[in-house]
């Protein structure tokens, strides 16, 4: 468990890394890249318990009904949605982080779903 947070967290910092070298409206200092991913990480992991303890409530039919009737998009959609939430949270959380438009913010929480989707098939 922790071999894999550590592998989690240095994803996320070499996101962060790439995302303030690539997007002109993502700024983040350099020394504040260890301290945002583990915010990025502790937020991701407290979301992803909220919902998996929902998905137990539920006992998974909600969420497997609507997959169903959307052929698996709202389970994209749903991810998507949660780490818009998790880059807005980690930008209000630290001043070290500025995501300055809506647009530097969806293609930063789309770049977070697609490391997600990577962590999830190699972990």
């Amino acid at each position: 468990m922790l071999f894999k947070l550590l592998i989690i967290f240095a994803v996320f910092c070499a996101l962060l890394y790439i995302l303030n070298r690539v997007m002109p409206d993502f700024h983040i200092e350099l020394g504040a890249i260890p301290v945002t991913a583990l915010i990025l990480v502790g937020v991701n992991y407290a979301i992803l318990w909220v919902a998996g303890a929902l998905n137990f409530i539920t006992l998974g039919i909600v969420k497997g009904i609507l997959n169903f009737v959307t052929l698996g998009i709202f389970g994209l959609i749903a991810g998507f949605i949660l780490n818009i939430i998790i880059f807005y949270l980690a930008d209000r959380l630290t001043d070290r982080l500025t995501i300055k438009s809506l647009r530097t913010l969806l293609v930063s929480a789309a770049a977070l779903q697609f490391s997600n989707f990577l962590l999830r098939k190699l972990l």
